[in-house]
């Protein structure tokens, strides 16, 4: 029986080496990564033809649904289901309307995410079901605390490491416009002027 072909798009090293190593138990996957080079992401699924994707939606600051999104614009037939820490209603929806197979969490259950596997490879999907974050609030505590987005923090880190807007905007693939007014929104939230100050907030 030939083996499925699985190729692990994570920016986690170690996560990814332990996903490959609890999937290459099973007698049906091929395994191939961790990658996390969108470069090397590109090289190898033209070289090694996978049959499905686990790709994880933060990248190194690349948004992973817009690159799943892309992928699949350029490899309709292969299957992609997004495996993320990120139990957001929001990122689940914007899975389903950019074609994904499926969204699962990097905390389930080893055989959830091996009986999703199997079930897309056969033609089905893979959604788990996340109530509205209106109704649960944020998972992220620091997000909770702060009422800030997960794309809010997102920004927040890289404003962090040094970047300016138009730096981030060409990272994260959003508009100078929009990481302007999420950097006003994040300061204001915060009750901030200096970016000190976000830095001892975001890392404290």
């Amino acid at each position: 029986m030939p083996k499925s072909r699985i190729l692990i798009i994570d920016d986690h090293q170690l996560f990814g080496l332990g996903l490959k190593e609890l999937l290459l138990k099973q007698e049906n996957f091929e395994v191939l990564g961790p990658f996390k080079n969108i470069h090397d992401i590109h090289a190898a699924i033209q070289a090694n033809h996978p049959h499905l994707l686990l790709l994880d939606i933060n990248l190194n600051g690349v948004n992973g649904l817009d690159l799943g999104k892309k992928i699949k614009i350029d490899y309709p037939k292969l299957k992609i289901i997004i495996l993320t820490m990120y139990e957001h209603a929001v990122f689940l929806k914007q899975s389903k309307e950019y074609g994904m197979d499926g969204y699962l969490l990097k905390d389930s259950d080893p055989q959830i995410l091996i009986n999703g596997i199997n079930n897309v490879l056969k033609g089905g999907h893979a959604f788990l079901e996340i109530e509205e974050e209106s109704k649960i609030g944020l998972k992220d505590d620091f997000a909770a605390r702060h009422k800030l987005s997960e794309r809010e923090i997102e920004i927040g880190h890289e404003i962090c490491k040094g970047l300016n807007n138009n730096e981030i905007a060409e990272k994260l693939f959003l508009s100078y416009h929009t990481v302007k007014t999420h950097r006003k929104n994040i300061y204001q939230k915060l009750k901030i002027s200096h970016v000190t100050e976000l830095i001892e907030i975001l890392n404290g």
